[in-house]
């Protein structure tokens, strides 16, 4: 046991020598559990890693195309596509299609959309206007029970829509913590469909630019100015799988960039020698 601790202890202290200004959070796990933590419990605004909850809300839901979230998969339930929503605070807001990435879905605008190709937009090019779409039909109360039925209620909070800037300012909003975001990813990558989605990530610039040329990665980011968050699994080309969360907030953001392809570095480089 004293030998495990101590194992454990070095991605600890690896990840303390990076951390500068602003808040620094990690968590790692493998097949079994948690590995380690440094700020794991501390929240963050969510940006985009939000998503993973309505991802995985839907799955639960029984209303997605079991066989797999592929844009070509079609057969299920389809949504008419718009970009006025109901505000948490009351009232409507209009989504601006210059706050998101997903040109596909703001295209189809007055037409429907099958949810599975919604799901692969909201999670491979981080679509806002997928994810309100899919989180405007479930509801977000059924966001917050899927996340409470995980253990997560505290964790991982939804409060809002994407855009929502009038619930914004009234103090409703979207927090993660490191810890909870490796878990929610460790479950979503035991359901097929989920993890050939993430797979399928565009946005890589962050744990997957940390690590060896070639390594296998499932993964979701989320950014806005002064956040940039993280999660992953990682498969080394040896040894065992493992899942990676990182989660920053009050650094400009390209250290903050910089900062998480150091700590999915010296991850893996502890992770390969602590398994070799």
């Amino acid at each position: 046991m004293a030998q495990m601790c101590h194992s454990r202890d070095r991605f600890v202290a690896a990840w303390t020598r990076l951390q500068g200004e602003g808040t620094l959070s990690v968590a790692l796990r493998d097949a079994s559990g948690p590995v380690a933590t440094l700020n794991g419990g501390v929240p963050h605004y969510a940006a985009s890693t939000i998503k993973l909850a309505v991802l995985g809300a839907w799955l639960a839901s029984g209303r997605v195309n079991r066989r797999g979230l592929s844009p070509i998969v079609q057969d299920g339930t389809r949504l008419r596509v718009h970009a006025d929503f109901a505000s948490a605070a009351g009232g409507r807001f209009e989504l601006l299609q210059a706050d998101d990435q997903d040109d596909a879905t703001w295209a189809a605008l007055g037409s429907v959309v099958a949810v599975e190709t919604l799901a692969a937009r909201m999670i491979q090019v981080s679509g806002n206007l997928a994810m309100n779409l899919l989180a405007e039909e479930l509801g977000l109360d059924a966001v917050a029970s899927y996340v409470a039925r995980l253990g997560l209620g505290g964790s991982i909070r939804m409060g809002r829509l994407i855009g929502d800037a009038s619930a914004a300012a009234a103090g409703i909003t979207n927090t993660v913590t490191a810890a909870g975001l490796a878990t929610l990813l460790a479950v979503l990558a035991d359901d097929p469909g989920a993890l050939e989605t993430l797979a399928g990530q565009r946005h890589r610039n962050l744990i997957p630019a940390g690590l060896p040329a070639g390594t296998w990665t499932a993964s979701k980011s989320g950014w806005v100015p002064g956040v940039r968050h993280d999660v992953a699994l990682v498969r080394p080309q040896s040894g065992a799988e493992y899942v990676l969360s990182v989660c920053t907030s009050g650094l400009p953001d390209e250290e903050a960039e910089a900062l998480i392809r150091d700590v999915s570095r010296v991850t893996y480089e502890e992770w390969v020698q602590w398994h070799e």
